[in-house]
């Protein structure tokens, strides 16, 4: 049985260069961002083993990717979540520069490698 979806509420915390998503008040997952040069770049996302598959990491994505794209400048992806994240939702794919090279074996590098 697949796990209900979550209440999930993100904020973005600028002294940690986070965005953070909470489940009852409880911070579950986050998103690091760095800044240089007026250019931001989601670099890494990470969810607590027992709150994935419960739509945490695709909030997180989605809010940064909302907040984000309102500037003048791309967004540099080298989270492979998120590069995954916007091939599924292609509204987004004007807002950023996805670096494929950096990434790590998420689903993407993982069906690269498949012949998908």
């Amino acid at each position: 049985m697949k796990p209900s979806p979550a209440a999930v509420e993100v904020r973005k915390d600028e002294t940690t260069r986070l965005y953070e998503a909470l489940i009852d008040g409880q911070v579950v997952g986050n998103l690091a961002y760095e800044t240089s040069g007026g250019r931001v770049s989601l670099t890494h996302s990470y969810v607590d083993r027992d709150q994935r598959h419960r739509g945490v990491a695709s909030a997180l994505a989605r809010y940064a990717l909302e907040e984000l794209s309102q500037s003048q400048t791309k967004v540099g992806i080298y989270c492979g979540f998120v590069a995954d994240y916007v091939q599924d939702h292609p509204e987004f794919n004007d807002a950023v520069d996805i670096s494929r090279s950096a990434f790590i074996a998420t689903r993407t590098a993982r069906d690269t490698n498949s012949g998908r």
